[in-house]
């Protein structure tokens, strides 16, 4: 369908026949999210009238939740490994104008200034020295500070936009960069407070079991990346859970996978949303996770919590750099 076509269509969602609405309805559906700009620029064109504005959003809601719902099955089928992939869908759930593809070049750009830095032969402190190089010094990515939850500091794309985060934004860029790095970097569902874990491989491979009350074996050591890549001891992240008065174990300070990650990120965008007054965008993130809970059933089995308390504040969770 040519674009004429399409603005020619929109032009009677103003008819006041519903029968014609039904027919035109029909028509855009089937053209599916090849129209989701021309609807979207309709919309924000004709906000003072009621009517079109409810039709619009109809048409809107239906056409740009299966686009994800679709995308986000694909991400399931290919396995789920990957977090930034998982997280940009997350992004366009929020944000149906995002540019997907102009993201993914600006993560491509920062990879490959990591990629040229580091080298086989690295220690793992030394590895994690080097993202945190170019992360912090180099780009100037920084933590987005503030009283009140602003979802966007959760979002992939605005993190790489405007080079700051909140814990769980600044957390999946940094792990999905050691991801795509092969580094044996991965998330930690800690309550309140998302961090990452560098593993050995014996553990990545094997997942030893820790014994009760102690941080996994296989950790060597946890990284923040809200506090410019600080590096943790496991001493002090179980201080921190024994302040929570909360086991010490896999679930809570064990390396997580990519799912769960969207999990928490779905739920963190939803109660930003939340704060700031925007409750039915706050209603479609819930069911967005409830849709991505009902395809995670055979992908993950860790239980996860979606408390969003991912609070902009590291104070409780000290280190060295």
């Amino acid at each position: 369908m040519q674009p004429n076509e399409i603005h020619a269509l929109i032009q009677l969602l103003d008819d006041p026949d519903e029968g014609v609405y039904k027919h035109v309805r029909e028509q855009l559906l089937a053209r599916g999210a090849e129209v989701l700009p021309a609807l979207l620029e309709s919309r924000e064109a004709h906000a003072h009238c009621p009517e079109h504005e409810r039709r619009m959003d109809e048409l809107v809601n239906g056409l740009h939740g299966s686009y994800v719902h679709q995308g986000l099955r694909d991400w399931f089928d290919s396995g789920a490994e990957s977090a930034i992939e998982g997280a940009l869908w997350v992004h366009k759930a929020a944000d149906p104008l995002l540019d997907m593809d102009e993201v993914r070049e600006a993560y491509a750009k920062l990879k490959r200034d990591v990629w040229l830095e580091l080298n086989e032969e690295f220690t793992a402190l030394e590895q994690v020295r080097i993202l945190n190089h170019i992360l912090f010094d180099a780009e100037g990515y920084t933590n987005a500070k503030s009283g009140q939850p602003d979802p966007k500091n959760a979002l992939v794309g605005h993190v790489l936009g405007e080079k700051k985060g909140n814990p769980l934004g600044l957390g999946i860029l940094y792990l999905s960069l050691a991801q795509d790095l092969n580094l044996p970097i991965h998330g930690v569902n800690l309550p309140n407070h998302f961090i990452l874990c560098y593993c050995d491989e014996h553990h990545v491979h094997h997942e030893l079991a820790a014994p009760d009350n102690q941080t996994p074996g296989g950790v060597l050591f946890y990284i923040n990346p809200f506090s410019q890549g600080t590096v943790i001891n496991k001493a002090e992240v179980s201080e921190f859970l024994s302040h929570l008065e909360l086991p010490v174990d896999e679930k809570n300070c064990g390396p997580c996978g990519s799912v769960d990650i969207v999990r928490r990120l779905i739920g963190n965008v939803a109660y930003g949303f939340e704060r700031n007054g925007f409750i039915r965008q706050a209603e479609k993130m819930r069911e967005l996770l409830l849709f991505v809970e009902s395809g995670a059933t055979e992908t993950s089995t860790t239980e996860t919590s979606t408390d969003m308390d991912d609070h902009n504040d590291d104070s409780a969770l000290g280190g060295t750099h």
